[in-house]
This record gives structure tokens, C-alpha cells and sequence, in this order.
């Protein structure tokens, strides 16, 4: 009895902590929750009186067929400027005030437009030009130049100018706002646009001179002839993996299911950290990408700001965390010859997003010197007897936790669900390490993918039903949380089923 107390105790703490922490994560986005409900509205008349409880504002930005739209991180859909209207402003202020914060236009506000339940849709003209790459990214649409704006990055994805007729089914966050959207964008003054394809004297002296060689080496890249390019192409995406959130993630699984939750648990620390890091410094310094001034550049995808590299930053501590593990304790010529292996893929990796023309040199470089950095730190604190304990996780819950309490992103309220769904699993690890086949190991790891893989679709498809940012918030949360409860303490009793008879009781 007295033990079971004394488990349960800490986990009564945290589970007080963790809805402490949700709580400040969701505050400031809750306020807005009410303005969020767009289903229904009024109908467009100049006789309809303000509502006494508004609380939302909106702005409509035309030029010609064509308005602004922006992509939200959380939702991962698109919407319009618009956001909740605070106790000291009036309605037309918030929509000024939303624009300037999310798409980093100064704006008029022209006429209002429609009241919709308890939120105002504003005509708002722009006062200056809006600066708008000629060349359109990847999905098609051309993207204004935003990385000013407050919200750029943290809130907002991308910023478009583009017509409401091009929106694809499910794409809109507010499906009921689809039949209005060109109503209002016709009835809204027109803004005037510039158009560019090269706005580099905007970087620093560094980033210009980085601009020409990354243009040199793409143009390089064109001069292979077709065999030779899908060569080089298929050889940048592999490359590239190595920073991709599910690649790390199949990784872990697979070390989960061969080597043991106590290894997987080794890498999970040390990727959290390093997210943690790169996405709190891009936060912190809002360097622009290569594409944003010169879009031409764009070959691969990415958002957000680029200072450090976090694809590199991921790569230098995944494959360092896995020399550490299996090469540096082994002779020296073992370990020279995995730190030559460890080093290509890293500078790969870097030479990959350098090509892609999401990342500047400089932000590979600084995001390998930062890797090893923390790989130091990590050969010393992250170890097999330290990671197995509750204080190293405690740590990591509470840094992520404060991280996303502070910083309002996203990503960090994901880091603390995932940090907290371990520290709650931790009782689960087995003592020691398990003898199992070859195939039950691959039948633990089919098993955990398959269950990894029900919980991500089913959270995605509450989440994309939502349309309230704190409730898509908590449930793409509430995903990350049941996957790190499922990968540790469900390959924990997977492996203790599927072990040797005599190992069972271990």
C-alpha cells in the first residue's frame, strides 16, 4: 500500500500540473472562442443595429477577384484576418488591429458589411500596396509577403491573395462563410498590389551573399541532364528524412519495438529538446527563409521562420544520439567510421535544405553547431539509467509545459502533451531487457504503428470537424498525449507478453 501511495502521489501532482498548464495555454485562445462559432448569420442590411454582445471582427482585403486569406497553424486551414475584439477596443479598431497582427497590412476600415451572430465583417482597404510574389508556391496560390506580422509563424502559416472560388472542399475553416465570401469581397474597395520576384536588398549583407550561391547552385541543378537530376533529386529527399517529424517518429518506433522502450525513451528526450530549442529560437530571432525574398528559389515546403535549420538541428541530434548508442562506446575504428556515416548524413541533410531553398546556409551551420551542442549535453544526462527515472521527465514536463505557457506556440503545448503522456508511462517500462524473436519484435512494432496510427486518425478527424482553436488545440493535444502513453507503456506490455516464459515475471 505505502508504494502504491507513493506512485500515485506524483502522478495526482501531475495530472494538477497538467490542467494548470492547459489552462494558462488555452486562456488567451479561449477568449476568443465565442467569436470562433460562424454558422449562422444575419442578414446583410444597413437598418440592423450593433449587437450589445459583440465580441468578433473580421476584414475583407480585395484586389480585383481576388482577397486575402491566411493559413492557420492550428487549424491548418484557411480563414480570414479576424480575431476577438478586447474591452478597450471598438470593432473596426480589432479588424484593423487583427490585419496588422496576421498578415502585417496596415488597413482602413471602409464600411461594415454584415453583422454574423456576434462578429462584424468589415471592408477594409489597405495603405500602402500589398507586396505579393509573381511566382506561386507549391500549392498554387500566390503569397504575400507577411514575415513582419506578429502572428507570422506562430499563429499563421501562410498569407495568401486568392479567389474564395479556388477553396477546395474542407479547406475553409468556416464552411458556412463559403457562400458569403465573394459577396463580400465584391462589395469591398479595391487594395492595390505590387507584385515582385526579387526582394533580397530587404536581407542582410550575409543573406545576400547566401542568396547568390544557393541561386548558383540550383541553377547548377538545372544543367543535369534528366537521368542525372532524378538522381540528385531522389538523393536530397532521402537526405532530407532525417528531419521529418514522421520519419523520426517511425524511427522511435522501430527502437521501441526492437530495442526496447528504455532506448526509444533515449531518442524522445533528446528530439523533444531539440524541437523545443529550434522552434523557441525561430520564435526569438524571425529570420526570413531564402524563397520569401526570392520565390523562385522554392523547391521544398516549409513555413515560418528559418533561423536555425530545425530539419538540420533534428538531423545532427537523431544520428548523433544514434552514434552515441551504438558506436562511441565500441573500438575506434567502429566509432571513426559511424561518426565519418553520422557526419554525411548531417551535412546531407543541411545541403538538402540549402537546395530546397527553405533554409539559408548560415541557419544549417548554426543548426549543426547547436545539434552537437546538445549532444555533449545529452551523452551526460541522457542515459540509460537516467531517462528510466521520473525526475529527467519531470524536468522535460516542466520545461515544455512553461515553454507553452509562455510562448503561446502550438508546437510547444504538442511537446508538453507528448513530454506528459511518458512521465504518466514510466511505471510501465519493464525492469530489464526482454529476449524476443525476430518476428514477435516485428509483430510488437506492426502492432504500434497500427495503434499509432488509429489514434492520429481519429484526433485528426475530431480536430478537422472543429472549427474553435483552443478545442482543435486540446485535441490535437490529447492525440500527442495517447501516442507517448501508447509507445511507451504499450510497447512495455507488448514486449512483457510476447517475451520468453521465464523472462515474464521481469
Amino acid at each position: 500500500m505505502n508504494r502504491q501511495r507513493e506512485h500515485f502521489r506524483p502522478a495526482q501532482a501531475m495530472a494538477a500540473m497538467a490542467l494548470f498548464c492547459f489552462w494558462l495555454m488555452s486562456w488567451p485562445l479561449a477568449v476568443n472562442a465565442a467569436e470562433e462559432n460562424r454558422e449562422k448569420f444575419l442578414p446583410e442590411t444597413s437598418t440592423v443595429e450593433q449587437p450589445t454582445d459583440l465580441v468578433g471582427a473580421a476584414c475583407i482585403i480585395r484586389h480585383g477577384k481576388q482577397m486575402i486569406m491566411l493559413t492557420e497553424i492550428i487549424s491548418q486551414k484557411l480563414s480570414i484576418p479576424g480575431g476577438y475584439i478586447d474591452h478597450r477596443d471598438t470593432a473596426s479598431v480589432t479588424a484593423q488591429r487583427e490585419a496588422k497582427e496576421e498578415t502585417g497590412l496596415d488597413v482602413d476600415v471602409v464600411q461594415l458589411l454584415q453583422y454574423r451572430d456576434r462578429a462584424a465583417i468589415f471592408a477594409c482597404v489597405t495603405k500602402q500596396p500589398i507586396l505579393v510574389a509573381e511566382r506561386m508556391d507549391l500549392n498554387q496560390r500566390h503569397q504575400v509577403a507577411s514575415w513582419n506580422a506578429l502572428h507570422f509563424g506562430s499563429e499563421v502559416k501562410n498569407v495568401y491573395l486568392m479567389s474564395p472560388l479556388t477553396l477546395g472542399e474542407g479547406e475553409y475553416r468556416y464552411p458556412g462563410d463559403i457562400l458569403y465570401l465573394y459577396q463580400w469581397m465584391q462589395a469591398t474597395p479595391e487594395s492595390d498590389v505590387v507584385f515582385y520576384q526579387d526582394i533580397s536588398a530587404q536581407a542582410n549583407g550575409l543573406h545576400q551573399v547566401e542568396l547568390k550561391i544557393i541561386q548558383h547552385f540550383q541553377a547548377w541543378g538545372s544543367t543535369l541532364s534528366s537521368t542525372a537530376r532524378t538522381l540528385f533529386d531522389t538523393l536530397m529527399w532521402l537526405l532530407n528524412l532525417s528531419g521529418e517529424y514522421w520519419f523520426v517518429f517511425l524511427l522511435a518506433v522501430g527502437i521501441a519495438s526492437l530495442l526496447g522502450p528504455v532506448a526509444m525513451l533515449q531518442l524522445a528526450a533528446a528530439t523533444i529538446l531539440a524541437i523545443l530549442c529550434s522552434t523557441w529560437l525561430k520564435d526569438l530571432l524571425h529570420s526570413p527563409r531564402p524563397f520569401y525574398l526570392i520565390p523562385a528559389l522554392q523547391q521544398g515546403d516549409a513555413f515560418g521562420f528559418g533561423f536555425p535549420s530545425g530539419h538540420t538541428l533534428l538531423a545532427t541530434v537523431v544520428w548523433g544520439m544514434i552514434w552515441l548508442k551504438f558506436c562511441a562506446r565500441k573500438s575506434w575504428s567502429h566509432a571513426k567510421s559511424g561518426l565519418l556515416i553520422v557526419i554525411a548524413l548531417v551535412v546531407g541533410q543541411a545541403v538538402a535544405r540549402v537546395w530546397y531553398g527553405v533554409h539559408f546556409i548560415s541557419d544549417t551551420l548554426a543548426a549543426m553547431l547547436l545539434g552537437i551542442l546538445l549532444l555533449v549535453i545529452f551523452a551526460r544526462v541522457i542515459t540509460p539509467a537516467s531517462i528510466r527515472g521520473k525526475s529527467i521527465w519531470l524536468g522535460i514536463t516542466v520545461l515544455t509545459g512553461s515553454a507553452a505557457g509562455l510562448t503561446q506556440l502550438p508546437q510547444h503545448s504538442y511537446l508538453f502533451a507528448i513530454s506528459l503522456g511518458v512521465f504518466l508511462s514510466l511505471d510501465a517500462l519493464p525492469k530489464r531487457a526482454l529476449s524476443l524473436s525476430v518476428m514477435r519484435h516485428m509483430l510488437v512494432a506492426v502492432c504500434l504503428l497500427a495503434g499509432a496510427g488509429s489514434i492520429a486518425y481519429f484526433s485528426t478527424e475530431l480536430a478537422d470537424h472543429c472549427s474553435v482553436s483552443p478545442i482543435i488545440l486540446s485535441l490535437r493535444a490529447v492525440g500527442a498525449f495517447l501516442l507517448a502513453i501508447w509507445l511507451v507503456a504499450g510497447s512495455s506490455v507488448m514486449l512483457r507478453l510476447l517475451a520468453d516464459p521465464e523472462q515474464k515475471q521481469s
